[in-house]
């Protein structure tokens, strides 16, 4: 088939091939090797046509997975790790690269789009999923069409938008353990000639899985909802107008906790084991924690078709999120040990962004510009408060103004010399504008807690030499792709991306220190994507090479959160296999290859540890998905086992040895049972089965034992919850 025939049949086919990866669906005749529609190149393209190393997932398929959070994703796709102390602050690595600092100011490597508009806060990204068309997660620098700030890749969710005249929707409910209850739903239709409209909701509410044995209350629960509404207006015969608006609150939902693990300190400053007896990973002994949360997020997206080759979209987004989150960091309950370490944060964040875009397809040439504006204002809070710290009841607050704005112009052009070759060049120029105000007070009572009579202490530090940032920098891509007359493609890439500088605010952070430059990623692969066994396999494999300059990396430097920047390489690949044998099976295997090695992390002591490897990035990790499905009772039954294998890891930048993770797997399955009609579903499912005791989270704090003495140093540890059953029930009305 040639290119402008499959381009053809894409378009006339988009509404039916959203399907994708069908292992999901409840219909028998369905497999995983039905058309994968993604906009990965902000058009609409088969995956198999597309020379990136992209996984994706339809809604149908992440109800079938259990996938109820916006991370639950990263238990099928190879190469994406997850680091999370709580869900009011997380970070998604893939293939080794992440922004593992908590800071609130920072932006991840990592972009993360909801409906086509960038989410430039790390405290925004964890959230109920729900009513979902798809997922995209696209692997490697992707700065030409998406910005400055996704060296290592990019998350794009989609929702469900109002695209139906027709009457449908969904209610369903769940139980599960721990006391997990939610309800969601969705409905949408017609309003009118030419308008259509869909609102959606989930709740939830849950115990934590980590239980208090001091009296206090269970951690690592939920207790929040959101509201989605949606409206889609025919504007003339050209143009289609789609309004998106969101919100979501948690409020009073238990974290904060850690497994406090006593740790010795080498000659570095890094934490070593002790012999000291490893608590329960899921028991607590401190005061506890909580997070509340509120995001508004609303979305306008214009498509005018001016002609039947060229297309131009405007994307507008406006994000409101205020978080308050507190910790008990030292683990322990001050009424029996007198201790308090408590940290938290206040996040008070807004941003406003605007893309245009003016896109073609011709016969032998598709091509892509646009203008991108983006303007973030955080106001953000840290507070510190400790009688462990010093002799004194010490209250450290350190409050931050950050004013960022971003604005770039962007291009990308497809030619196909013939039938078998296609060559891709893509720009983008970027410019950064930064300011950072930091103010710090230092407030010191008695050991009791009472005013001394003193009065807060300003800590003032000059730090206008490098309160401003300027940069101005471009992301590239040269790329050469040939498909056989099987149409199976082979491609070759290369791809400059960046990532601009930010800071470390905090009282204790040295002025030479305070601010951390860009980084730049040199990146080159070589894939394929194969039909195999006249359409029974899927075969998509990818082979990356990475040369970092000024990598940014989190540094724990005199027991202060920063990023320094260091060079780094990273050399790995990506294999992903679908297989339909008959309609009855669908088998999905994945393998990640990662070995990098950075030039050096320094200590909390300031010494380098020389030669260490990218945090979270294990040398091996596999997922795997085998999924049967028969008719029986009127209906269908589907049965699903699915797991993912982790290799050895470090945890942390500084690769301590107490941050080492050991391989291991889990496994989850699933039962369902849906009705002829395909009105009711019932499912029974379990997650974690193995019941796996891993970390998502560990940070070195042994270094305090040497700034304070007593024995006080430790590591907070944070353990992903043990094996879970559920049930929950479904009804679909309409189309």
């Amino acid at each position: 088939m040639s290119k402008s025939l499959r381009r053809s049949s894409l378009s006339q086919a988009i509404s039916a091939s959203l399907v994708a990866l069908s292992c999901a669906s409840t219909g028998a005749s369905a497999s995983v090797l039905e058309e994968v529609i993604v906009t990965s190149q902000k058009r609409i393209e088969n995956i198999q046509d597309v020379g990136i190393s992209v996984s994706a997932f339809t809604g149908d398929q992440m109800s079938a997975l259990g996938m109820v959070n916006t991370i639950d994703i990263i238990q099928q796709v190879p190469g994406l790790q997850l680091q999370s102390f709580t869900p009011a602050f997380t970070a998604f690595n893939l293939r080794g690269i992440s922004q593992n600092n908590f800071q609130d100011n920072l932006e991840a490597p990592v972009a993360v789009y909801i409906n086509d508009a960038y989410i430039g806060s790390m405290n925004a990204i964890n959230g109920q999923l729900f009513d979902m068309e798809r997922v995209e997660v696209l692997r490697g620098p992707q700065g030409t069409l998406f910005g400055r700030n996704a060296t290592g890749g990019l998350i794009h969710y989609v929702t469900n938008r109002a695209s139906s005249d027709n009457l449908n929707g969904y209610v369903q409910g769940g139980l599960a353990s721990f006391d997990r209850k939610s309800l969601e739903g969705a409905i949408g239709g017609g309003l009118a000639d030419g308008i259509r409209g869909r609102l959606a909701a989930r709740w939830e509410e849950a115990d934590g899985y980590i239980e208090n044995k001091v009296g206090g209350e269970d951690s690592q629960g939920a207790d929040g909802y959101v509201v989605r509404g949606a409206l889609q207006f025919d504007i003339g015969d050209t143009i289609v107008a789609d309004l998106i608006a969101s919100y979501s609150e948690d409020s009073d939902v238990p974290t904060g906790v850690y497994v406090v693990q006593d740790a010795d300190v080498n000659a570095l400053g890094l934490a070593i084991p002790t012999n000291a007896p490893s608590p329960d990973p899921h028991e607590d002994f401190s005061d506890g924690g909580y997070f509340d949360r509120e995001t508004t997020s609303v979305t306008a997206k214009v498509s005018w078709e001016i002609s039947d080759t060229v297309e131009f979209v405007s994307i507008t987004n406006s994000l409101e999120l205020d978080k308050f989150y507190t910790e008990d960091a030292d683990g322990t309950p001050s009424a029996q040990t007198g201790a308090i370490f408590e940290f938290s944060t206040i996040a008070d964040y807004s941003q406003w962004s605007q893309e245009l875009r003016l896109a073609g397809d011709h016969d032998n040439l598709r091509w892509n510009t646009g203008l991108f504006y983006l303007d973030i204002q955080g106001n953000n809070q840290s507070i510190a408060d400790g009688n462990v710290i010093t002799p004194t009841y010490n209250t450290a607050l350190t409050t931050t103004e950050l004013n960022s704005t971003n604005w770039s112009v962007f291009g990308q052009i497809e030619y196909d010399f013939n039938d078998s070759w296609t060559g891709i060049v893509g720009y983008r120029w970027s410019q950064d504008d930064k300011d950072i105000d930091v103010l710090t007070t230092d407030d010191s009572r008695n050991p009791d807690g009472s005013d001394d009579g003193l009065a807060p202490v300003l800590q003032a530090k000059d730090i206008s030499a490098v309160n401003t940032i300027d940069y101005g920098d471009y992301a590239a891509r040269l790329q050469l792709n040939y498909t056989s007359a099987a149409d199976d493609l082979y491609f070759v890439s290369y791809n400059r991306g960046i990532k601009g500088g930010n800071w470390s605010p905090s009282r204790d952070v040295a002025v030479e220190d305070f601010k951390h430059d860009e980084e730049v990623l040199h990146s080159y692969e070589i894939g394929s994507k194969l039909t195999l066994k006249d359409g029974v396999a899927r075969l998509n494999s990818t082979v990356f090479y990475y040369d970092y300059k000024d990598y940014q990396q989190f540094s724990l430097l005199n027991a202060t959160p920063q990023v320094v920047n260091r060079d780094a390489t990273n050399v790995g690949g990506e294999v992903e296999l679908f297989i339909t044998p008959n309609e009855s099976w669908d088998i999905v295997l994945g393998l990640s290859i990662i070995d990098s090695e950075v030039d050096g992390a320094p200590t909390a002591l300031g010494i380098d540890n020389e030669d260490v490897k990218l945090p979270n990035a294990p040398e091996y990790s596999a997922n795997a998905l085998v999924r049967y499905n028969w008719n029986a009772l009127g209906g269908e039954m589907t049965a699903q086992i699915d797991g993912a294998y982790t290799g050895e890891q470090y945890l942390e930048g500084t690769n301590n040895e107490s941050s080492k993770e050991d391989a291991y797997f889990v496994g989850n399955a699933n039962v369902a049972y849906t009705t002829e009609d395909g009105a009711w579903k019932y499912s029974a499912w379990v997650k974690n089965f193995t019941d796996e005791e891993y970390r998502v989270y560990h940070l070195d704090l042994a270094i305090l034992d040497v700034f304070i003495g007593d024995g006080f140093g430790f590591t907070q540890e944070v353990y992903a919850p043990p094996r879970t059953v559920g049930l929950s029930v479904t009804y679909n009305f309409g189309d």
